[in-house]
């Protein structure tokens, strides 16, 4: 890995329009040519991404982790426990790309801001009322994850989970045991994981009507969109990325559909893209696309990895 940062990581503490903090982690370039944010997985810690966050300063980018409210460093201590997600989105995401802008404002007019979302950080984007800002978008394994797109013997599954696990371990208690269930790296607001739930058994997911959010936002998007995809992710089945997507209109998507036979290690899974042993691969790879001109953005159903 090129060596280019410039200081070690600084904690930024963040304050939503509604009020609630959240913690943020700036990792600085030297001479920095843009912005990214990495918006989280669920139940995924803001430290999970501090590889690729390294990969990226090393490669001239300033770039931001957080965690979104209610869980990791972004507990407050007037917890409520009524945590929504969307609020994940129009909120804390929001909060995020405000003070990347803000930021960036005192670098120069041309200083581009990124956004990659891993799994629920891409579906939440379109709330975001700033997200029409950001320069490019990237969904790595993004879904719309609803039980029945999943072949079978996975879509009974998908239904025991949705109907059944996600109820019962988030019922009568405050905070769901996400790390003692192997779903995550921490444990999150109980209420989130019950709404999550309810979205997985509606085949438009968190974009039927019945759930009453402003979708507006999606609509708004018309920046390019890389969709990044793994062939061994049982977790996001092609179908249900090929679902979202619909929901981003305007968009200007390119997919690519990763055959992980090809990579040298080949296992990417869902969460894998952010291992460091895929920095000769699909980590340039991707850079190579928030990089490159529009003309040069294409579709490609297939994306080849090279160690």
């Amino acid at each position: 890995m090129d060596k280019e940062i410039a200081d070690k990581p600084v904690v930024q503490h963040l304050v939503c329009e509604d009020g609630y903090p959240i913690a943020a982690t700036l990792y600085r370039a030297s001479v920095p040519r843009g912005t990214i944010i990495i918006a989280p997985a669920l139940a995924a810690t803001q430290s999970f991404y501090a590889d690729f966050a390294d990969f990226l300063t090393s490669q001239g980018f300033d770039c931001l982790t957080f965690d979104y409210r209610g869980s990791g460093r972004s507990l407050s201590k007037s917890e409520t426990y009524d945590i929504r997600l969307e609020d994940w989105g129009k909120q804390d995401i929001e909060a995020v790309i405000r003070f990347a802008t803000q930021r960036c404002r005192n670098v120069s007019e041309n200083h581009p801001i990124y956004l990659i979302g891993h799994s629920i950080g891409g579906q939440l984007v379109g709330l975001a009322r700033s997200s029409r800002d950001l320069s490019r978008i990237v969904h790595v394994a993004v879904s719309a994850p609803y039980w029945r797109r999943w072949p079978f013997p996975l879509n009974a599954r998908m239904l025991a989970v949705s109907r059944i696990l996600l109820p019962l371990f988030s019922a009568f208690r405050d905070r769901f045991p996400s790390r003692q269930l192997g779903l995550g790296g921490m444990d999150i607001p109980a209420s989130a994981v019950k709404q999550w739930a309810r979205w997985m058994r509606c085949r438009d997911y968190m974009f039927d009507p019945r759930f009453g959010l402003d979708l507006s936002g999606y609509k708004a998007l018309e920046q390019p969109l890389l969709s990044m995809s793994f062939s061994d992710d049982d977790m996001a089945p092609y179908t249900n990325i090929e679902h979202i997507l619909t929901n981003f209109p305007n968009a200007r998507v390119t997919r690519r559909h990763v055959d992980v036979s090809t990579l040298q290690p080949g296992a990417v899974g869902h969460a894998g893209f952010f291992k460091p042993r895929f920095e000769k691969s699909i980590w340039r790879e991707t850079l190579a696309w928030l990089t490159a001109t529009d003309t040069n953005i294409q579709d490609q159903p297939e994306m080849q990895g090279n160690e």
